[in-house]
């Protein structure tokens, strides 16, 4: 596996790749915010320059001056409500190993932000932890892909300075640590879903703790035509079963399944249709309960369930 080269400015590019997301960069439509940011983004609003010591921000001077030299329009307090941002690397431990790369690095966001958008640029924060929690980021370096964890810092505000060109400013830092994974399948990949009849139509999606799908082959030993003495095997058919770890959540399938396995009078052959997706791509099987084991913990005090599934014949 060929090993990437991280510098501030690939790390910067995916952090504003995930402020960008529709997901993260919220629409604002709070009443109570200032006329001028009512109905654009959280980064439109906040007009912050984003630069690492390589490349730094062009003074706002020179900006107006460029751009009225070619004829543009220039709004003079657009400019001056402008804030910074400077991301610079701390540590960088990459995994000791010549087949898997993987890599453990820290880097430091400093803002140079109006007060006023204090506010705006913790939500920023917020959303972008909420958005990216659990789940592994694709990234490019270049040719290779890897797949990044995020974990951004609350905002600490550090100095505040009073009577800037931009007004009252608070210098604010924010801590980044960022894993990146080599390119494998992972949990974040996978969704199960199942459907089910009762009384109406039903449908929930499983919070999993662990899912694993066996495919048994029945097979038959047969000859070799030139050589009888020595035999190989084929396969005359296969069947699938489910493993599923979970915990008792207030799910309607976890509260269903928990009413069959403890009344007596229920329908021991109740068709689930489960749907496994993986990546993109996905699977369906008609399946039936075949164990369903429930454990109930003293120490945590959380209810857990260990459920196997096979697919349904007929």
């Amino acid at each position: 596996m060929s090993k990437v080269k991280v510098s501030a400015n690939a790390v910067l590019e995916i952090i504003q790749g995930i402020f960008n997301d529709e997901d993260v960069n919220d629409i604002i439509n709070d009443t109570t915010a200032p006329k001028n940011w009512k109905g654009k983004t959280i980064q439109q609003a906040l007009n912050v320059e984003y630069y690492t010591f390589k490349h730094r921000p062009i003074s706002t001077e020179d900006i107006i001056n460029e751009k009225m030299k070619d004829g543009l329009t220039v709004n003079k307090l657009y400019a001056t409500d402008r804030s910074f941002c400077l991301l610079s690397l701390g540590g960088v431990e990459r995994l000791f190993s010549k087949d898997v790369d993987m890599l453990i690095l820290s880097a430091t966001m400093e803002y140079w932000v109006q007060t006023s958008k204090i506010q705006l640029l913790e939500d920023l924060i917020d959303n972008c932890n909420l958005a990216t929690c659990g789940l592994r980021i694709p990234v490019e370096f270049g040719e290779e892909t890897r797949q990044a964890v995020i974990i951004l810092s609350p905002l600490q505000v550090t100095d505040v300075q009073i009577g800037t060109v931009c007004g009252e400013m608070a210098v604010c830092e924010v801590e980044v640590n960022l894993l990146l994974y080599p390119d494998v399948v992972s949990y974040s990949d996978y969704t199960v879903t199942f459907n089910w009849i009762d009384e109406t139509a039903k449908t929930a999606t499983m919070p999993l703790t662990s899912i694993s799908v066996v495919n048994t082959m029945t097979q038959k030993s047969v000859p070799f035509v030139n050589f009888p003495q020595n035999v190989g095997s084929i396969n005359l058919s296969s069947s699938k079963s489910y493993v599923l770890v979970f915990d008792g959540y207030n799910n309607e399938f976890i509260n269903f399944i928990t009413v069959l396995s403890l009344s007596n009078d229920k329908d021991n052959n109740q068709l689930f249709t489960m749907t496994i997706k993986r990546k993109e791509t996905e699977y369906t099987q008609d399946v039936v309960i075949k164990d369903h084991q429930i454990t109930i913990n003293a120490d945590t005090g959380n209810e857990t369930h260990s459920l196997s599934l096979v697919t349904r014949g007929i």
